[in-house]
């Protein structure tokens, strides 16, 4: 079956608020905390996990001048059975802000998923996806899981910034309780250039940036254990919320004389 979910942000009078929340159970939306600008989002699925043969697509919206934080309340157990599928569509407009954190991805035993994530940011808006997969934190869990496919294509403008096709099988791991994270960061504010990630990720035994087009940057991380991950997104959320957008003019053919600029 598919069940959808939809949320669009903005800040009418300045104030961040919610201009539209849907969602068909098992996926269900609660507002978190107000504070500092940014107005957190969580995105829940009812149940514990994403279940054999769900389809679940949901979209998110952040109108302009909104800043938002859509992030899971725990980590996304998949369930044994049929293949499931989750597809995420975000939309950043200009002046505008989004930290996007849906829950680490657990694949049970016998577990197959896919999960697509179509995303658009303005230049003069600010993206940033934190992605994490680990094949498991207990016995029956790693690395029994029978496939794991992540398809990701970002957009900056009208310039494609990553379009990337990751397909895991148990071979590819190692076993254990690592956890493989990903945070992306695009548009124009300063954590997309990879410079900005570097005092974050010195402390990480296993991480690399890698400049992206369109002005975007991209993390990898391989950690210890998902408690090592939770700390890491931790962390560069708080420091995500700090990052401010750069100034951008009202006239559409000229661009910012500061911040990224490959467009």
């Amino acid at each position: 079956m598919t069940f959808s979910a939809r949320l669009a942000v903005g800040a009418p009078g300045g104030t961040p608020r919610i201009l539209e929340a849907a969602a068909a159970a098992p996926q269900r939306w609660t507002i978190g905390d107000s504070s500092g600008g940014w107005l957190t989002v969580h995105h829940q699925l009812i149940g514990e996990g994403c279940f054999p043969g769900e389809r679940l697509r949901t979209r998110i919206t952040v109108r302009q001048g909104a800043s938002a934080l859509v992030a899971a309340v725990a980590a996304t157990p998949l369930r044994a059975g049929p293949p499931s599928l989750a597809a995420v569509r975000i939309t950043v407009e200009p002046g505008a802000r989004l930290i996007y954190a849906p829950g680490t991805l657990i694949p049970h035993a016998g577990a197959g998923h896919a999960s697509i994530l179509h995303a658009a940011v303005h230049p003069a808006g600010g993206l940033a996806i934190l992605q994490a997969f680990t094949a498991g934190r207990t016995a029956h869990e790693s690395p029994a899981f029978r496939e794991f496919r992540l398809r990701t294509a970002l957009r900056v403008g009208d310039t494609l910034a990553l379009d990337e096709d990751v397909h895991i099988l148990p071979a590819d791991w190692p076993g254990g309780t690592h956890v493989v994270a990903s945070v992306i960061a695009l548009g124009g504010w300063p954590p997309a250039a990879s410079a900005w990630w570097n005092n974050l990720a010195a402390s990480l035994p296993f991480a690399a940036a890698a400049d992206l087009r369109a002005g975007g940057t991209q993390v990898r991380a391989i950690l210890p254990d998902y408690t090592a991950a939770r700390t890491f997104f931790e962390a560069a959320i708080a420091h995500l919320r700090e990052a401010p957008l750069m100034k951008f003019c009202s006239s559409p053919g000229k661009l910012p004389e500061t911040g990224p600029q490959e467009y």
